[in-house]
């Protein structure tokens, strides 16, 4: 080969590494999984990598802060060529790109997880779903399958809200008829899956509370918000009777959030959303105040996507996911 040939070769593939780590750079040395130093990895499968490359031969990057935390140019979230990684706490990065879950609910609310199974309960459908969240399975990212097939969980409940769960048992609350609900997801007996039963006799639970919205739990202690009162609550899930944590009233949880939506816990903490401000906030389980955790800049979940409506909040061995009601998809949020 001649000598000005392979110069010719070599200053092509040159080209071509810079290319490749100018569109993918992999993180600086000392920077980990939620480092928060803003430098992203590009990874494969959660293990750093200089980049990967899926079944299309397309580059695919990842966010070492979670496998399905790809978020590359352009506006679906889809496979591209240049990789775009969230580096801001409060973002979101959507997974999958199927269409109103892939079963016309359009109107998801309230999000919880048991195990590794996440699950959702939805307004349009007025039922319970599970849904996709392994990449690596041949079913749709993010897509739902209904769970039964009990029409308003068998008790007319058409405004499911908040979900949660506590050792394996699923809690809902709903807007139709403001108590509490578990919800059957039991096989292996005779009662139709899906199907809610109705926990203790309290009306608006004990607390004049008729528009409750998120649900989490924490050490087996139930947290409910309701907007009614703009209010953070403890649940029995023997009497379904809700008690405010503050007798000091925390007007709209002290950041102007009149419409809070989604709850979830990752250990000890509580986090929310809301359609107000449409950020991550942590909440005070003492006083009820919210406190922004969104970084400076971060609206409406920010890039690559704009979510304006979230729903359900739920977590996943520290993973946190919301549903949005306007884009109507399941999302991973960056929350440190």
């Amino acid at each position: 080969m001649r000598r000005g040939a392979l110069g010719a070769i070599l200053g092509a593939l040159v080209l071509l590494l810079v290319a490749v780590l100018v569109a993918c750079p992999a993180a600086s040395s000392g920077t980990g999984p939620g480092g928060g130093t803003g430098q992203p990895y590009v990874c494969l499968n959660g293990i750093p990598v200089e980049g990967s490359t899926d079944t299309a031969g397309q580059t695919r990057c990842v966010s070492c802060d979670h496998p399905l935390f790809f978020a590359l140019e352009g506006s679906s979230g889809a496979i591209g060529t240049t990789c775009r990684t969230v580096v801001e706490v409060g973002e979101v990065v959507r997974i999958g790109t199927v269409s109103n879950f892939g079963v016309g609910e359009r109107r998801p609310t309230g999000l919880a997880a048991i195990d590794n199974t996440l699950y959702m309960v939805g307004s349009g459908g007025a039922a319970l779903y599970t849904l996709n969240t392994d990449s690596t399975d041949t079913i749709a990212d993010g897509s739902a399958d209904q769970v039964g097939s009990a029409s308003q969980f068998g008790v007319g409940e058409g405004l499911p809200a908040g979900l949660a769960a506590i050792n394996n048992i699923l809690y809902m609350v709903g807007t139709t008829n403001d108590i509490l609900y578990t919800l059957n997801i039991d096989t292996a007996d005779t009662t139709p899956d899906g199907m809610a039963i109705r926990v203790g006799s309290a009306s608006q639970f004990g607390a004049s509370e008729g528009n409750p919205s998120g649900l989490a739990a924490i050490n087996n202690i139930l947290y409910m918000l309701g907007s009614t009162n703009d209010a953070l609550y403890t649940l029995s899930a023997t009497t379904g009777r809700a008690t405010r944590v503050s007798a000091t009233s925390v007007s709209q949880f002290g950041v102007s959030e009149d419409r809070p939506s989604g709850l979830a816990a990752i250990g000890s903490t509580l986090y929310m959303v809301g359609s107000d401000n449409a950020v991550l906030y942590t909440l005070n389980t003492t006083t009820g105040r919210a406190t922004r955790v969104s970084a400076a800049g971060v609206s409406h979940f920010s890039l690559p996507v704009t979510a304006s409506g979230p729903g359900g909040l739920a977590s996943i061995d520290n993973t946190l996911y919301m549903t949005d009601q306007f884009l109507i998809a399941l999302f991973v949020l960056r929350y440190q």
